[in-house]
Order: structure tokens, then C-alpha cells, then sequence
């Protein structure tokens, strides 16, 4: 378990691929911003897509970004119960909503990789983050921490710090179930060391 090295690896990949990867937070954050909550879900789930096309197969494409909306209730539905679960960690105290947001982590990657339903991917991720839980609960500080950081550079930083982070979370699903899709070119996979 080691959460700065996905950061790392998220940051290995941005740098790859700059100019695609800020393209799809503009238009990803444009998006969210315009339309509220509804198409968090949805953007977030496509913008996993881009990151896993950019890992396996090594190039990148924008209409990955919005076949994150073929599941877009299922992806709707993570949104809104992983905030309502936040908000009711928040009521309890900070911790738990870090404890949320790391239970949740790979949720968005369960539905769009391994197309499960909306709460089957949230449970698929419980399970896999509370074999430690401390561990991805520490990551998910340090990602909201970064991307805090984003925040406080004038909103800018984000177009930086988000694509950072869905590639970390990305890298560390990799890490802990693998991959189930299975690129049809044969350009193979991105080896991070």
C-alpha cells in the first residue's frame, strides 16, 4: 500500500499526455459546473475511462470522456449516495468522510471496468479498501489534500490536480484488482515503474 506512489504514477501519466489530459478536466469541470451535481457521476466515470485507455493501450481519446454517460444512472446514483454517505460522515465529525471517500474510491472504476450495477460497485470498492482501511483512508486525505491545493491556486490548479488524482486512483485499482478490460490493439499496457 503505497498511496504516494500512485500520486506519483498519476503525475507520470499526466505529464505524458498533458494537453489531452487538461483538455478532458476542462471540458469534464465545464460540465459538472454547468449542470450540477448530475453529471458528476457520469464525467467522473468517463474521465476513469480515459485514464484506463491511457494505461493499457497508451494513447488517449476524448470520446472516453463521454462514454462515461452509458451508465449514467448507475454512475449518478454513486455520486449522489457516495455524497449523502460524506455529508452523513460529515454530521458525525471529519474523519468519517475521509473514511467514506476512501471506502468509495474505486467505485466509478468497478462500473465502468468491470460494468457492474451502480451499488454493486460501491460494495465491490468497500470491500476491496476495508482490507485496509487506514491505508486508503490516508490516500484519500492526501488526494484531498492535493487537490485543496488545486483549489487554492486560483481554481487553475485543478485542471492539474484532478487529472492527477483519477490516475492515482486509477494506479491503485490497478494495483489491488487489476484491470478487467483487455485492450483489442495490441499496444499493450503502460508499465509504470
Amino acid at each position: 500500500m503505497t498511496p504516494g506512489r500512485w500520486i506519483g504514477m498519476g503525475w507520470r501519466l499526466f505529464k505524458e499526455d498533458v494537453g489531452n489530459f487538461i483538455l478532458v478536466a476542462l471540458i469534464g469541470l465545464a460540465l459538472m459546473n454547468f449542470s450540477a451535481f448530475v453529471v458528476t457521476g457520469p464525467v467522473f466515470a468517463g474521465f476513469f475511462l480515459v485514464v484506463r485507455r491511457r494505461m493499457l493501450e497508451g494513447r488517449t481519446d476524448l470520446n472516453d470522456l463521454f462514454a462515461g454517460f452509458s451508465p449514467f444512472i448507475d454512475a449518478l446514483l454513486i455520486s449522489l449516495l457516495t455524497a449523502i454517505f460524506m455529508l452523513g460522515g460529515f454530521a458525525l465529525c471529519i474523519v468519517p468522510i475521509f473514511i467514506v471517500a476512501g471506502f468509495y474510491l474505486f467505485s466509478y472504476l468497478f462500473l465502468v471496468d468491470r460494468k457492474l450495477s451502480f451499488w454493486d460497485a460501491m460494495e465491490s470498492s468497500r470491500k476491496v479498501v476495508a482490507q485496509n482501511l487506514i491505508g486508503y483512508t490516508m490516500f484519500a486525505v492526501l488526494l484531498a489534500l492535493l487537490n485543496f491545493l488545486g483549489l487554492l491556486l486560483a481554481v487553475v490548479g485543478l485542471l492539474v490536480t484532478v487529472p492527477i488524482s483519477v490516475a492515482a486512483v486509477a494506479a491503485a485499482y490497478k494495483e489491488a484488482v487489476g484491470f478487467a478490460y483487455q485492450p483489442v490493439e495490441a499496444h499493450g499496457p503502460i508499465h509504470i515503474p
